[in-house]
């Protein structure tokens, strides 16, 4: 399973964040693979990621935008006529995601039915339009609220000669302009299954903008390929900080409505009982007063655990995560109701 962390910064903070990766970490390997937004972001900020592909030969995947059209600041015409141009003129990307129309949590069924015929009657035709060595590099976005509107999308896009890569975007949605992905028990449940039948017709599978520490093992019991978030951007932001396998902490102490309280005296306890250390979470002072330092640490936390979670057992992860964390309580589950019943 590999971790796309989605890089929708302005130029500086895209360079500001490779400079302290290699100066501080001394590695770029959490930036290995990046997940990009083209529409939501300036000219410089075009530079600034090719720039950074161009030095550490690093994975980009254009997202397509889709969110940009969840939170109504573009409406889905905008979206493909901007990706025709964009990928017409950019032979560099690792992933190339194609277009789609994101269903909300609060569309009436009629209007979820609609969005899915959109997005892969679109995803066919912008398919089929690319030239052959992008289309190896396409990624199609499976919608629907429903497994038989997944499967609408998912037959559909078996019947696209040389498709490699599925994305899973039909999470719950919530927050503001609802943008906030929730891995609910239904959306895991429709993920388990798509990644399934993907990867049974041959294709990988990425899950779209969901990450927090205690959804990456529901991520890999359900068998994903890949994922992006931008939680350890967005969270850092509230004064949180993630540890592996935690719920997350506030440490910024100006507001209690995010996460425990982190103190001085439960941070090094709290790093050796997960077994993480980087050079931005050495002080509570750190954590406290440098927003970077969060996103930073954030940051490491992520790549990390992705590469942690697959030599663990579930037992292993389930010791390791929170009890009253509401994901370890579905993993628990999922995990329970997929182990062979005993015959008396």
């Amino acid at each position: 399973m590999e971790f796309y962390a989605a890089l929708s910064l302005c130029s500086s903070s895209i360079r500001k964040t490779s400079a302290k990766l290699v100066d501080g970490y001394g590695s770029l390997e959490p930036l290995e693979n990046v997940m990009f937004t083209p529409i939501s972001q300036g000219e410089t900020s075009h530079t600034a990621i090719r720039n950074l592909q161009d030095r550490f030969d690093i994975n980009v995947m254009f997202d397509s935008g889709g969110y940009e059209v969840q939170v109504g600041n573009k409406t889905f015409d905008d979206l493909q006529a901007y990706l025709h141009d964009f990928y017409g003129d950019n032979h560099w990307g690792h992933r190339y995601v194609l277009p789609d129309n994101v269903p909300l949590s609060q569309d009436s069924p009629e209007l979820v039915e609609k969005k899915v015929k959109q997005t892969a009657d679109i995803t066919t035709l912008f398919y089929r339009q690319l030239p052959d060595h992008l289309q190896e590099r396409a990624l199609a976005v499976i919608q629907g609220h429903t497994q038989d509107q997944l499967r609408q999308c998912l037959s559909t896009y078996k019947e696209l000669d040389g498709l490699q890569h599925i994305g899973f975007g039909s999470f719950g949605t919530s927050g503001v302009s609802n943008g906030v992905n929730m891995l609910t028990t239904e959306a895991f449940h429709n993920l388990e299954w798509a990644v399934e039948k993907a990867h049974d017709a041959g294709m990988s599978v990425h899950a779209f903008g969901v990450g927090g520490p205690t959804s990456i093992p529901l991520l890999y019991a359900a068998g994903v390929d890949s994922f992006d978030t931008t939680s350890w951007m967005r969270s850092s932001g509230y004064g949180n900080v993630f540890f592996p396998f935690k719920s997350r902490y506030n440490a910024s102490h100006r507001t209690n409505r995010s996460g425990n309280l982190l103190t001085k005296d439960e941070l090094p306890h709290l790093k050796a009982e997960t077994g993480h250390s980087c050079p931005f979470c050495e002080s509570m002072k750190q954590l406290r007063n440098n927003r970077w330092d969060r996103i930073m640490h954030n940051l490491i936390v992520i790549h990390e655990m992705t590469n942690r979670v697959e030599q663990m057992s579930y037992e292993e992860i389930l010791a390791a995560m929170d009890e009253q964390s509401t994901y370890r309580r579905r993993l628990e589950q999922v995990t329970s109701a997929s182990r062979p019943k005993q015959v008396i």
